[in-house]
């Protein structure tokens, strides 16, 4: 998958992560809630803390991130703001569009915050 000049660290390999959509439903009220995950796809990315400089720029625009899950090409799935990906027990949602670098599909990166307390 991965070709020749790309080289891993212990702590940087590649991990499985399964993308869960959100399914809704609609209460008498007319109340919108969230009660469970559909698992979509799997992909394959690389697991990486976001860096001070990015955690207070999206801080600034009111998107918390804490980590960056970076992926070779493009998912099989449109993954959306919202999403999750999860991997063993970890959660990290999504908080905005994947950013596809220069629109050429090779890297994608999915800017999550993990939360523990859902």
């Amino acid at each position: 998958m991965f070709g020749q000049g790309v080289f891993f660290v212990p702590g940087k390999e590649l991990r499985v992560f399964t993308v869960l959509r959100a399914d809704t439903r609609e209460t008498e009220n007319g109340r919108v809630i969230n009660n469970s995950y559909t698992p979509v796809c799997v992909i394959k990315g690389i697991l990486a803390e976001a860096k001070p400089e990015e955690k207070e720029r999206w801080r600034q625009l009111q998107y918390p991130i804490t980590h960056k899950i970076i992926q070779q090409g493009i998912s099989s799935v449109k993954i959306k703001a919202g999403y999750v990906l999860e991997y063993e027990g970890r959660k990290f949602y999504v908080r905005a569009e994947p950013y596809n670098i220069g629109g050429l599909n090779y890297w994608t990166i999915y800017y999550c915050e993990e939360r523990s307390d859902v």
